[in-house]
């Protein structure tokens, strides 16, 4: 049976949500709990939870997420002067959804199928894959995330939350525990304007489609500008920062360069990683390679070519990634020069 002390729980969930989160919460604990929160953040980092820690404390997390809403909702009733609101149409207490529906292996991304609408937001929100509704609301303040989500069925909601950005999770947490006076029809264009936009997220984007986007957008910009802008990504989000970075020199670069820094290139790699790189690719690269090869080097250079004729896909791919590396390395330090 999966044990964990109250601060080990509050770590786990922290650590889920991310280092905002675990900032905001350090603050507005007393020091004796403070150091017990650190030492169970140590431990996760050397020992991360398993896969029934995680379940534990998520279950725990939704059961007090729901009775804190509940909270919410009768101390919103109770205020003097308050508008008397109309009556809400009864929202689902726990979406009960097969949990395949949320976390989908099968491929790098899963279309989405449109609900039957009921013309009711709150309903139909409830309706949608939770990645849907984050997605819809990625841009938007925390206090505006926080209304949706407050309007969301308890699973719903925490799934919701787990696929939004790190940076706004914490932000959206606090909007939930405070929650901002807001008229009911103010409420009811925040949740039209969701719908509306969830329901133009048709099929989920995998992280990698996400990476090659942004190296590709980050490509047609100067390199004084990539820098910070990588810089600030990865104080984020540390792995998708590297996947951009991956993506953003390709191995058909090798064409932009002056001569004298291709051949510095050129004078790195193995002749056996260059040997498979070269296959398939375009004739005007190929050209370029011999032509800043010395005459022994190029002469068996094309030799092993001959020879080598049939390498796999995997293999092409692993040997060009070799040659992109080295030219990685030497424009960051400023060896060569790539814009």
């Amino acid at each position: 049976m999966t044990m964990l002390t109250r601060p080990e729980k509050l770590a786990l969930l922290l650590n889920l949500l991310g280092d905002d989160a675990v900032a905001l919460a350090k603050d507005g604990l007393p020091g004796g709990l403070n150091a017990d929160l650190n030492t169970a953040l140590e431990d996760f980092k050397q020992y991360p939870p398993n896969q029934d820690e995680i379940d534990l404390v998520l279950d725990d997390f939704e059961a007090y997420f729901s009775l804190a809403m509940k909270a919410v909702d009768n101390l919103q009733g109770d205020e003097p002067g308050s508008e008397p609101e109309p009556t809400p149409t009864p929202v689902p207490k726990v979406l009960r959804l097969p949990e395949e529906q949320f976390d989908v292996e099968f491929g790098p991304t899963k279309k989405f199928n449109p609900p039957k609408l009921s013309g009711n937001a709150v309903m139909d929100l409830n309706r949608l894959h939770p990645y849907q509704v984050a997605h819809a609301l990625r841009n938007e303040r925390p206090e505006i995330i926080a209304i949706v989500v407050g309007k969301l069925a308890s699973e719903h909601a925490a799934k919701t939350l787990e696929n939004l950005p790190d940076a706004l999770r914490a932000g959206v947490f606090i909007g939930l525990a405070k929650p901002p006076v807001t008229k009911p029809r103010i409420q009811d264009i925040v949740l039209e304007k969701t719908l509306e936009m969830a329901l133009a997220v048709e099929e989920r984007q995998s992280e990698e489609e996400s990476s090659e986007k942004m190296a590709s957008l980050m490509r047609s910009l100067p390199k004084a500008v990539r820098g910070p802008m990588l810089e600030q990504l990865a104080e984020s989000d540390q792995a998708l920062a590297d996947e951009v970075k991956k993506n953003l020199y390709q191995f058909d670069d090798l064409t932009r360069l002056e001569d004298r820094d291709l051949q510095k290139i050129l004078g790195q790699c193995q002749t056996d990683s260059l040997v498979v790189a070269l296959q398939g690719s375009d004739e005007t690269l190929l050209a370029r390679i011999l032509g800043n090869m010395s005459k022994r080097a190029k002469e068996s250079l094309q030799e092993e070519m001959e020879f080598k004729t049939n390498a796999k896909e995997e293999e092409i791919d692993a040997g060009r990634a070799e040659v992109v590396a080295i030219l990685v390395s030497l424009d960051e330090s400023g060896e060569i020069t790539l814009e």
